[in-house]
């Protein structure tokens, strides 16, 4: 039963060698590499083509993005099982050992995933910390979709699952960027069920040059504009829709609901401070909420006591609440 492993690289010439070594050095090695150039200008093909090794091959971008390299990868696969990797990253020893193990005995339309941490040549960021105790957290609740509106809850190169079930329920085949996320949303409309490791199954690393830095693709206008589609896409129409919190993101998030013309009562916890209305919106007391539905763009550090204060209105997050 053989792990396909696709890895789109682009430029990737400083890392590919030791990433490519951490798959090698993997203690289950019925795999292949499925490397996608997505029309490098270094040197990059010649250093994957230097392991000859037969599990390893290099094909090239039929399209050009990470989207393209993705559907050409999977086309090119021969095995029972997908897994993504990065240019950059590097795989844990035992890595596909513990995913296959675990995958086996699942049922169809399940993805394996596991923590991460990340590293870097310098200090990590404050963001980067949070980000990784957070989606760790995930693992730790195994309460991915509840916090799906939030951020990515599955980290872009950290994921098993059957080759089959991508191919029936045409995932590649349907991503738009930022793609990572994308993909976590169909999996969420097509019922996969989401199996947590608690080991640590992918070592992220931080660069100046990662694409998420550095795309528009990638950036909180793009990540804002896919979740509040996806939010209108899967929610009841039916329902009445409340948005909490009217800072930057509150602003962002309401000028998307009102493209998808969704009509959604505003409110603040500060509320007192809002004397006009914003995107010809009045921001409304908060003690007044009462919508069937809420999207909420703020965050405290300790959610707490806002989470309490919900529960009493009849808000359960995952179920009729969902932080941004």
């Amino acid at each position: 039963m053989k792990i396909s492993i696709i890895l789109p690289f682009k430029n990737a010439e400083p890392w590919l060698k030791e990433t490519i070594e951490s798959i090698l050095q993997q203690t289950f090695t019925n795999w292949e590499l499925i490397c996608i150039n997505d029309h490098s200008a270094d040197s990059g093909v010649e250093i994957i083509r230097d392991f000859k090794d037969s599990r390893i091959q290099v094909i090239q971008n039929d399209g050009i993005g990470i989207i393209a390299a993705l559907q050409s990868g999977l086309k090119s696969s021969q095995g029972e099982f997908i897994t993504r990797m990065d240019a950059d990253d590097l795989m844990p020893l035992n890595r596909l050992k513990i995913m296959h193990n675990s995958l086996i005995h699942t049922p169809k339309k399940t993805i394996v995933t596991g923590k991460v941490k990340y590293f870097a040549e310098g200090e990590l960021s404050d963001g980067f910390l949070n980000y990784q105790k957070w989606v760790n957290n995930r693992i730790d609740k195994n309460d991915h979709y509840k916090h799906i509106y939030r951020e990515c809850v599955v980290a872009s190169p950290n994921w098993l699952t059957r080759k089959q079930d991508l191919i029936e329920s045409n995932l590649f085949d349907k991503l738009q960027y930022p793609e990572d996320y994308d993909l976590v949303f169909h999996w969420f409309e097509n019922n996969f069920k989401i199996e947590a490791l608690h080991e640590t199954t992918l070592l992220w690393r931080d660069h100046p040059t990662r694409t998420s830095k550095n795309s528009e693709a990638y950036n909180q206008a793009a990540l804002f504009r896919l979740k509040i589609e996806w939010f209108v896409r899967l929610m009841n129409s039916d329902k009445s829709l409340a948005l909490l919190g009217a800072g930057t993101k509150g602003k962002l998030s309401m000028a998307l609901l009102q493209s998808q013309n969704v009509k959604a009562t505003w409110y603040d916890l500060n509320y007192k401070n809002f004397n006009a209305p914003i995107l010809k919106e009045t921001i409304q007391d908060y003690n007044q909420i009462n919508e069937d539905l809420l999207l909420i763009s703020i965050y405290p550090k300790d959610q707490t006591e806002l989470i309490e204060f919900l529960e009493t209105k009849g808000y359960i997050i995952g179920k009729n609440a969902w932080f941004l």
